[in-house]
């Protein structure tokens, strides 16, 4: 009965081998780090599906939302835009799929008058979020913003 665990690991660990050598090794025993058949997917709230066409296999990572989109909403609602600019920083390039950041990050360029970056941020934003239904209302918000910028109105509240 005692080596019923050990063997039971090492069967587990050998079933799952192929799945393995295909993230590692490439053709004659290479090692690669193909991740081609691995994608990501955010929704509005930070949350990823992670999903690999190899293996068949599905994930759900609730990270983004716990450490940065709950964060940066909370340095949101009490004004605090340099804390949210950072946790959006922080946000874009860990899930960079996670459009919401990009976004956020903008609204906070725009309140302290960067607004050349802030276009930028909206441009980003927008042409990464297009498209997207769960996005749809912050494009649109995106968008009207551009248009103030482009039109000069963002830069003469600055002043």
């Amino acid at each position: 009965m005692r080596n019923f665990g050990l063997r039971h690991l090492l069967l587990c660990s050998l079933l799952s081998v192929p799945a393995l050598a295909h993230a590692q090794f490439g053709g004659e025993g290479k090692p690669t780090n193909d991740t081609a058949t691995i994608h990501s997917v955010c929704k509005r709230d930070g949350t990823q599906t992670v999903s690999d066409d190899f293996s068949g296999s599905h994930y759900i990572d609730h990270t983004p939302t716990i450490k940065y989109i709950l964060p940066i909403e909370g340095a949101r609602a009490r004004g605090e835009w340099t804390e949210v600019e950072r946790l959006a920083n922080m946000s874009i390039k860990v899930a960079p799929n996670c459009y919401y950041p990009y976004f956020a990050k903008a609204q906070a360029q725009l309140y302290y008058c960067k607004i050349p970056d802030a276009k930028t941020t909206l441009e980003d934003f927008v042409k990464r979020a297009d498209g997207k239904p769960e996005y749809g209302p912050l494009v649109t918000v995106g968008k009207n913003m551009l248009d103030s910028i482009n039109s000069g109105d963002a830069a003469s509240k600055c002043q």
